[in-house]
């Protein structure tokens, strides 16, 4: 894998909105919002944050990439309107794989609750930097 984009919307309550990007070298960079009610933004955890992904982290992420079979993976389409839509983006073996869907198939559900433990990981450095992560 040379890098996985990962977005989760915000939903039509306080759910969180998080873009993350972790390229080959471990290096994850973050952009989240959460929010304390509906139209109010808690900015103690909002911001834009970045860290070094552990080994046993990255292995973890290797190894759920390989049990929902990337390759094959699918999204369906869905015309739910007020849940979640899950985004992911893949680059490995010289190719893009882009998925995204509000609906995705059980298969992925270990690897999106993973990415979204890392986006959410209140340990990790706020920067100043910021990054137009591909969506």
């Amino acid at each position: 894998m040379s890098k996985i984009i990962f977005h989760s919307s915000r939903c039509n309550g306080t759910c969180p909105r998080i873009d993350l990007e972790i390229d080959s070298s471990k290096n994850l960079f973050v952009d989240r919002e959460y929010f304390k009610t509906k139209s109010e933004t808690d900015q103690r955890f909002s911001g834009q944050f970045k860290g070094v992904l552990s080994q046993e982290d990255y292995n973890k992420l290797l190894e759920l990439l390989q049990s929902c079979n990337i390759d094959a993976l699918k999204f369906p389409n869905s015309d739910l309107m007020d849940g979640v839509e899950t985004t992911i983006i893949i680059y490995y073996n010289g190719q893009r794989k882009y998925l995204k869907s509000p609906e995705p198939p059980s298969i992925a559900k270990d690897l999106i609750l993973f990415l979204k433990s890392i986006g959410d990981n209140k340990k990790l450095q706020r920067t100043n930097e910021t990054k137009t992560i591909e969506s």
